[in-house]
């Protein structure tokens, strides 16, 4: 059986949601990832697998990119159509190169395939919907006609979150199922030596791992560094043009470590060596709200308390999981959590129902559910 996703991402990008679902699918599964070109130069047009999966590139429409001349096509509509065109072209011919099924399931995850969607066969139609096309500062104004393009081409939506899930299911009468994010429970469990750039800062060590990004509270960040107790307000992250300066000033005042971005196989040895870890996004942000974020199931997995934002998919259990949604509601749950004898049984009690294969397995039961109820 053939799933061919049209993705958003690469494949070998980061890891992202698509890959850990996608890459826990059964042996049955033959899995063909359509992925847009990177800047890199080292794009799989030929083809690269790994695993079950068969990752290949496609000239999707893109917007916003670092090439002048190209969003400046991409701003037409003639222009658009001209790319949209390539882009299926390339995506059946690789198709067909690589000997995938005249009607396979696919699954899209971007709205900017529409175009190529519409020329393709296929058994059913799923979207994975992840984040809002709308919450890029790039989307330009006529994303909304491709997401409706898309909406409309599909058979069935897996939500990332219940705030999502709600919206969707008020936007159209297609069947929307509740996936969640996920956790690759085992990597984030094991326990590991305290890093060694983590060893000297003063507890309690308050922390945040990942892209330092436009969402993030900088009210909230200055009330944890000012209730950190003597401790340390430790932020692990890629950086972002969005917030370069003002992370900066930040790092600049007492008790803040800025430790930069760690490769995936070294983040669970940074979280276990946090006191609680923190999801300090912008509570009042309308995509913030739609966010389920996988931090969460990552601190847990850890063996760590956590402080976000409010979420619909879970039910706080203090002092393990709080919610807060401002400066003082963030500071003293932090200090709560800190204030107490860590549990790190419990905390991955919380976080076990949530492992990626316990997620990919409800996807695949969904789909070929529907696959044979359709025969």
């Amino acid at each position: 059986m053939d799933l061919l996703a049209l993705s958003e991402v690469r494949w070998g990008y980061f890891r992202t949601r698509k890959q850990f679902l996608l890459s826990r699918f059964p042996e049955r599964w033959r899995v063909f990832f359509a992925q847009p070109p990177g800047s890199g130069g080292d794009d799989p047009w030929a083809g690269r697998s790994e695993g079950n999966v068969t990752a290949f590139t496609v000239p999707f429409l893109k917007p916003a990119t670092t090439q002048p001349l190209y969003n400046a096509v991409a701003s037409t509509g003639l222009g658009r159509g001209m790319i949209e065109r390539a882009a299926s072209a390339q995506l059946r011919r690789m198709m067909t190169r690589l000997g995938v099924e005249r009607d396979p399931v696919v699954m899209t995850s971007n709205v900017y395939a529409a175009g190529a969607l519409a020329g393709l066969r296929r058994r059913l139609t799923v979207y994975d919907f992840n984040d809002s096309p709308f919450q890029f500062s790039g989307s330009p104004p006529w994303a909304h006609d491709y997401w409706r393009r898309s909406l409309d081409q599909v058979d069935l939506i897996f939500a990332v979150s219940e705030h999502y899930r709600r919206q969707l299911a008020a936007e159209t009468d297609k069947p929307v199922i509740l996936l969640g994010n996920g956790v690759e429970f085992d990597h984030f469990a094991r326990g590991r030596p305290v890093p060694e750039d983590m060893q000297s800062l003063p507890r309690p060590r308050i922390g945040y791992v990942g892209l330092l990004s436009h969402f993030l509270d900088f009210e909230v960040l200055e009330a944890l560094r000012q209730a950190r107790g003597g401790g340390t307000l430790v932020l692990i992250g890629p950086g972002s043009p969005a917030t370069e300066a003002r992370i900066l000033e930040l790092s600049a005042r007492g008790g803040v470590a800025l430790l930069g971005p760690r490769p995936y196989e070294q983040v669970p040895a940074y979280m276990q060596a946090l006191d609680v870890g923190v999801i300090p996004f912008r509570a009042q942000d309308p995509f913030v709200q739609g966010i389920n974020p996988n931090k969460v199931y990552q601190y847990l997995a850890s063996g760590v308390p956590v402080v976000t934002t409010p979420l619909l998919d879970l039910p706080p259990a203090a002092p393990l999981l709080q919610f807060a949604s401002d400066p003082g509601g963030f500071a003293a749950a932090a200090t709560r959590a800190v204030q107490v004898s860590r549990d790190p049984g419990a905390c991955r009690a919380l976080a076990r129902p949530y492992d990626w294969s316990v997620l990919s397995g409800r996807m695949v039961a969904e789909i070929e559910s529907r696959l044979s109820a359709g025969a």
